[in-house]
């Protein structure tokens, strides 16, 4: 169904697009999740997967002074010194490169990956509830306006039955306690006008709040709130099912699952590093057979690490991360049918409410003409008040239940958007 809700409004309106954009550009929420993509894509990098060495320069010096006293094999005389100093500095440059750790930084590398992946897709979800939320927050006031409407219109006849009431009870035709009945029922519509205006207001304010803005500054909404074609059922059910962003969720947890298993199994296999270093030495005595002594050159090593039994514990992680694996492939099972089954209800809500609709705006018919009827009848004393308060009320109703309704259809097509994957580019 489509068509067009009419309010009347001040110049100078933003419309839901512009909130929206707005929103997008200034939210809170949205520049911090963006800070967090920034940071998960700086740690998705072979460097901090560990493919890359790591160099680091050393040095150091140390200094002693000491009483000695060096006895020797061989007949060599001993030698006995007070105040011996000793001297010893060094600078090198050494580095570290695991070359095989059983594929694990090749999956560590792919975990980086996935978390990256993860924080654009919790940086969507927060921009999908931020777009949801300015809908459903634009839609309410839009149906509080028109609610407001209704109940000034509603007003008008309560201002005019206790306008002829009061000429009645002059009369001698109506009582005082008609009088005071309509006097009620005058304040309580005067309290719906000035509810629905208070309400109004605060989401106006929250509206502010989600474009980063001060609360308390001025704006008023553009005057139409298209209803939308929906988009056939099929078209939807295909694009949620390739781009639903908790389905793409649940799969980047499944990879992540599968990764965490297949980094433990590598623990199994041996592990390669090779080390070096080059640098200088410097020694002095200031006592002993060699009094001086310095080096200059490389020096380089390889070591193998081949785990035998550790208590289980790595039999342990492995039935663990099998087990993680099990509950990802069960979750992304569950978000599937999950989001399936938000399809068929939303499928429904729209038989439902293209149905309701048209008995509503057939009821809101029905309900005038009775009203005008019930206004006749009552001025020539044919009826009672309560009968027209409640023909009065009964319109009321059923202009509140269309707008609703229409309202209603109008979120149901952002809601089906977002379950698609569509509801940004919408």
């Amino acid at each position: 169904m489509t068509g067009a809700i009419h309010i009347s409004y001040a110049q100078n309106t933003l419309t839901m697009e512009q909130i929206i954009a707005n929103a997008l550009q200034a939210n809170f929420d949205l520049a911090i999740a963006a800070n967090n993509t920034t940071a998960a894509t700086n740690n998705a990098t072979k460097g901090q997967a560990g493919y890359l060495p790591s160099v680091n320069l050393n040095s150091g010096a140390n200094y002693s002074i000491n009483n000695t006293n060096l006895s020797f094999a061989g007949g060599l005389p001993d030698v006995e010194v007070d105040g011996a100093k000793n001297i010893s500095y060094n600078a090198s440059v050494g580095f570290n490169y695991l070359i095989f750790n059983g594929f694990g930084r090749v999956h560590s590398y792919q975990i980086l990956m996935n978390n990256l992946k993860i924080t654009e897709l919790q940086s969507q979800v927060v921009a999908e509830n931020l777009v949801l939320d300015i809908v459903n927050r634009y839609l309410d006031i839009q149906q509080n306006k028109l609610n407001l409407q209704a109940a000034i219109d509603n007003i008008a006849v309560s201002e005019d039955r206790l306008k002829r009431v009061t000429i009645g009870n002059k009369n001698g035709n109506k009582s005082k306690l008609d009088v005071l009945s309509a006097e009620i029922d005058l304040n309580n519509d005067s309290l719906s006008i000035y509810t629905l205006q208070t309400n109004i207001a605060k989401q106006m304010a929250t509206l502010n709040l989600l474009m980063g803005r001060d609360p308390a500054t001025k704006f008023s909404l553009a005057k139409d709130v298209n209803v939308p074609a929906q988009q056939k059922s099929e078209v939807i059910r295909e694009k949620a099912l390739q781009n639903n962003a908790t389905l793409l969720l649940a799969q980047v947890s499944e990879a992540l699952a599968s990764n965490q298993k297949s980094i433990t199994e590598g623990k199994k296999l041996p592990q390669i590093g090779l080390t070096g270093s080059y640098g200088y030495n410097n020694a002095q005595n200031g006592a002993g057979i060699v009094l001086s002594q310095s080096n200059l050159g490389f020096s380089g090593g390889i070591n193998l690490s081949m785990p035998i039994f550790n208590g289980n514990q790595l039999q342990t992680a492995l039935k663990n991360a099998e087990l993680s694996e099990k509950n990802a492939a069960l979750e992304m099972q569950k978000a599937k049918l999950s989001v399936q089954n938000q399809l068929l209800a939303a499928e429904l809500d729209e038989e439902f409410l293209t149905q309701t609709l048209t008995f509503q705006e057939k009821n809101l018919e029905v309900a005038n003409a009775a009203l005008q009827r019930a206004r006749l009848l009552y001025s020539s004393g044919n009826i009672t008040f309560n009968d027209l308060r409640i023909a009065q009320l009964n319109v009321l109703v059923a202009k509140n239940s269309l707008n609703q309704s229409k309202i209603n259809l109008v979120k149901l097509f952002y809601n089906r958007a977002r379950l698609a994957g569509g509801l940004l580019g919408s």
